[in-house]
């Protein structure tokens, strides 16, 4: 009794009214679009990637030049600044020399891009090219355009002296690097740290006569026995080049032999122990002291027969 009946509109009235009409017309007049297929080869593939419209195409390429822009086009990921530490200005100079080497060859992949630069790359090359490199350390890309570089040069550290009087630089990695001669006075270039070599040994350049091992022992000893023998070195002085033995001359006259694949540290510690024992007039009497064997140091005085090149057994064993 509640429910009202909706008056129903007559169809006589509902097909005069103006709304009604103009849909009426409007589905008469409708028409469905006509769907087109691709035809050609191109249109089939670019319709299965999903560009088979105009702005789709238009948008693709739009991209494509950006990043053809942002890869090959200078802009502001393109290397600026080179910094470049660990190394003299004269070895940093050649060292951006040789970064910008590599930054400007024509590859395709275009390096001098520091988001697409490779590392491994750089590294490689500059070790390739650069012979005043004995390392590079690290590469780090700050971007937007800075690459900074750590590297250790290669350095001359030693001077082997043949038996011929013929004088060779050695680098920091134990390679022939040239051929160098005293000057006037007798004195090296660059303070080169003398070993005399006993044997005639056939030297080339950029031969390496020294492992790394060797080299980190000499300069060991050159830098950290003045301080425990209390005496400046004089020279170094080796049989060959495969010798595991150095002697070391001291400008007091003192003879110190060492073996190089010891332990530095602890054999320059026994050394320290053993110095202790002896009174400044036992010191003067020395003509040599062998610390080639583990925990045991061989004196011998001058005067006695182990200093007229007789069998070491006449010596005197210190334990530590």
């Amino acid at each position: 009794m509640f429910s009202k009946k909706k008056k129903k509109i007559e169809s006589r009235v509902r097909f005069q009214n103006s709304r009604f009409k103009h849909q009426l017309r409007e589905a008469r007049d409708y028409k469905r679009h006509k769907r087109t297929f691709p035809k050609t080869d191109w249109e089939v593939f670019f319709s299965s990637i999903g560009l088979g419209s105009l702005l789709s195409k238009l948008l693709t390429l739009l991209v494509f030049l950006l990043l053809i822009y942002l890869v090959y086009i200078p802009n502001i990921f393109f290397v600026k600044h080179i910094n470049i530490t660990g190394a003299s200005p004269e070895i940093t100079a050649n060292a951006e020399a040789s970064v910008n080497l590599f930054l400007n060859k024509n590859l395709p992949w275009p390096e001098k891009n520091l988001a697409l630069l490779s590392k491994n790359g750089l590294k490689a090359y500059l070790l390739k090219t650069n012979k005043q490199i004995l390392s590079v350390d690290s590469i780090n890309k700050k971007l937007p355009n800075t690459l900074t570089i750590k590297v250790t040069p290669r350095l001359d550290w030693f001077a082997l002296q043949t038996p011929a009087g013929e004088y060779f630089s050695i680098s920091n990695d134990g390679i022939i690097t040239n051929q160098v001669a005293p000057d006037a006075s007798g004195t090296l270039p660059s303070g080169l740290i003398l070993i005399k070599l006993n044997q005639n040994s056939n030297i080339n350049l950029e031969q390496g006569v020294l492992n790394q091992s060797k080299v980190n022992f000499i300069k060991g000893l050159y830098d950290q026995l003045p301080g425990v023998a209390k005496s400046p070195i004089n020279y170094f002085e080796i049989n060959d080049l495969q010798t595991p033995d150095i002697n070391v001359y001291l400008q007091n006259g003192l003879l110190l032999k060492f073996g190089l694949l010891s332990n530095l540290t602890e054999t320059l510690n026994r050394l320290g122990l053993l110095y202790a024992q002896f009174a400044p007039s036992e010191l003067k009497r020395l003509y040599y002291i062998d610390m080639r064997f583990l925990d045991r140091g061989y004196i011998c005085y001058q005067g006695t027969a182990c200093s007229s090149n007789t069998p070491t057994s006449n010596a005197t064993s210190t334990p530590q």
